[in-house]
């Protein structure tokens, strides 16, 4: 029996930018079986958001998907029609936003926004669902939080408002866009508990998107590391931990060992990331790299295969 849930094949996606397209995703791919969490991290700008809200076609008009397919649960998403993927968006398919506060409706109540959640998808609706889903997410008194604003309630209440939301139609799919970036500290670890005990009684799968080492060792089976645009390495969490492949994933994770570690002097990363301006037909990470090769300039690195894990970089592609 088939498990895969979600498909992404060679994903490519551009933005219109001063009179010309500028290709920001330049190659995503992501395989999620049901009830599994992927993770997906990497640097800002290196392309984790503009790939999952691409699942559900949240982009604007300036920008366009080049080319690739998104096959979930065997329909490929491309091909729908707007009308269509209404039935999927928010139904089927859920997204959390990065800021809980800023996604919420101000002038709406919280009971109010959860119940056209519902409405709009013809599900079963009532107090009583709201009032439910709410508690399920940990908000303490909701028949008070169910008839409050967004500004009335705090930041790390907001931000399980936004997960009610994501959940309430039980999705087969639940995308969480850096849930814990707005939050106390000391909130994090409650919330990423929440996710996984919402994917173990629900059943549900979840592309967790983060900059968060921790976090996503902490709550995923299964990462994806982008860089510049591109895919640079996939695997088990496990693996990928014990032996990194890239050079660049090495990196990350001697970032993350020396906060957690207490090391006196923290680990960085020296250098910048490249902007999509700046995007050249060679290795993205060639600039920080120390183990770079002069054939890195020759050309992107195709994506190897090595068993249960794949790697973009050039010293692997001859073995």
């Amino acid at each position: 029996m088939d498990n895969r849930l979600l498909e992404i094949n060679n994903l490519k996606i551009s933005f219109y930018h001063q009179h010309r397209s500028i290709q920001v995703v330049r190659g995503f791919d992501l395989s999620l079986n049901n009830r599994e969490i992927v993770g997906i991290i990497g640097e800002s700008g290196s392309g984790k958001t503009v790939s999952a809200t691409s699942i559900l076609k949240l982009e604007d008009e300036t920008q366009s998907i080049d080319s690739g397919t998104i096959i979930f649960n065997g329909i490929n998403l491309l091909e729908l029609s707007e009308k269509e993927y209404q039935k999927i968006r928010g139904n089927q398919i859920s997204y959390i936003f990065q800021n809980a506060s800023s996604a919420l409706n101000p002038y709406k109540k919280i009971g109010l926004q959860l119940t056209e959640v519902l409405r709009n998808h013809k599900l079963p609706f009532s107090k009583n669902i709201v009032l439910d889903v709410l508690k399920e997410v940990g908000i303490e008194e909701a028949d008070t939080s169910y008839d409050m604003y967004p500004f009335q309630l705090s930041g790390g209440q907001n931000q399980r408002i936004m997960i009610a939301q994501g959940i309430i139609s039980k999705p087969d799919l639940l995308i969480a866009d850096e849930p814990t970036s707005s939050i106390d500290a000391s909130l994090k670890r409650t919330v990423l508990d929440l996710l996984k005990k919402i994917n173990q009684k629900s059943h549900m799968a979840i592309i967790f998107i983060t900059h968060d080492f921790e976090a996503a060792k902490y709550l995923c089976e299964k990462l994806i590391i982008m860089y510049g645009g591109l895919v640079m390495e996939e695997g088990e969490v496990n693996e990928i931990f014990a032996k990194p492949l890239h050079p660049y994933t090495e990196e990350l994770i001697k970032c993350a060992n020396s906060l957690t570690q207490g090391d006196l002097n923290v680990y960085t990363l020296e250098g910048t990331a490249p902007t999509p301006l700046q995007f050249k037909e060679e290795c993205p990470f060639i600039s920080r790299c120390k183990m770079k090769l002069p054939e890195c300039s020759f050309g992107i690195p195709k994506m190897t295969t090595l068993g249960t894990r794949k790697v973009r970089c050039i010293k692997y592609e001859t073995r």
